[in-house]
């Protein structure tokens, strides 16, 4: 009777332990469900109950709204949009941007709301607003090098947690890319609005990047094809007319075929890392060449990593990238 005792003791212990052993496994697994669970309540119960203290974003691919914790929030939107192999300075400036940015765009949905985003002040769309990662998604960028960069990226993100870039006593559009061509561009001359604080500012640590530059070349086919060229019949040499260019290098305006064409349509139809290229016609292809990564707008990333190696500190970085802004606590 002892050993049937003991029998069934062990049995009810398996079937109460199973179901908490299978959990941990989901954890530390490929679960996101159970994972953006445990993240989301962990997230809630770090930030309290005051609204102020949560970003509400909106995640496009499963089409939710997650509340997270303004740490979390920096966290995951760092880890989205820079380097965790960048210096520590540089993250910081960039935690401060994505962090301003986000309240930007609250204060912006308090005023008018906009439906598609579901209530959440943002989307973690980089093409729209600008990218944020889970923890699982995290884990699964960086791999083996998960705990490393999630707590190189978290320290960077505490040590600046609550601070904010404003102009004229409101947040700003805290824009960034990844490189630029030796100079930024002005918001005047990219989105053809004037924006006191986003002005072209000398970065010449762009300069140094493995990523500076990139060549592809297309055939006389594929280049009428993309560019849906219209009276394409004469000789292709003599298809390139004037170009415009700013002096960050961007293109205002270039004629081809008689067709006149802003860079940025260009960049769009060939697929370019930048609207500041070059194109050249010889032996039956052309050439564009292109400078930096992105609209060239506010922060260069890879110029903020650049001053932060020698020696700049995360306000310097700020303050140079956006002209006449005050860092202030929210």
């Amino acid at each position: 009777m002892k050993i049937y005792g003991i029998l069934l003791v062990i049995i009810t212990l398996v079937y109460i332990l199973a179901p908490a052993v299978a959990v941990d496994r989901k954890d530390v697994g490929k679960s996101t469900t159970v994972t953006e669970t445990e993240t989301q309540k962990k997230a809630e119960a770090s930030a309290g109950t005051d609204e102020g203290e949560v970003i509400k974003v909106f995640r496009v691919g499963g089409e939710v709204v997650e509340t997270v914790s303004q740490l979390e929030y920096l966290v995951g939107a760092v880890a989205a949009e820079m380097p965790a192999g960048y210096h520590e300075e540089a993250l910081k400036a960039q935690a401060v941007a994505c962090f301003t940015y986000a309240l930007y765009n609250k204060a912006k949905q308090e005023k008018t709301p906009d439906g598609d985003l579901a209530g959440a002040y943002l989307s973690d769309s980089p093409a729209e607003h600008q990218g944020y990662l889970s923890a699982s998604e995290r884990r699964e960028k960086w791999g083996e090098k998960y705990d490393d960069y999630e707590d190189k990226i978290e320290k960077a993100a505490k040590e600046v947690l609550g601070k904010a870039l404003v102009y004229d006593g409101e947040y700003i559009i805290a824009a960034f890319h990844s490189i630029c061509s030796g100079r930024t561009e002005s918001a005047k001359v990219v989105w053809d609005t004037d924006i006191p604080y986003l002005k072209s500012v000398v970065s010449d640590g762009d300069k140094l990047s493995p990523d500076y530059s990139d060549t592809i070349a297309l055939t006389t086919e594929q280049f009428c094809e993309l560019l849906s060229l219209k009276d394409a019949e004469a000789e292709p040499s003599k298809w390139l007319g004037e170009s415009k260019v700013s002096e960050s290098g961007i293109v205002t305006s270039v004629e081809i075929c008689g067709q006149s064409f802003s860079g940025a349509e260009v960049r769009k139809a060939l697929g370019l890392r930048s609207s500041a290229f070059t194109i050249s016609y010889k032996d039956g292809d052309f050439t564009v060449k292109t400078l930096g990564y992105g609209h060239f707008v506010g922060m260069s990333q890879y110029g903020a990593d650049y001053m932060a190696r020698q020696g700049s500190s995360w306000e310097d970085i700020l303050k140079h990238y956006y002209s006449g802004v005050t860092i202030t606590d929210v």
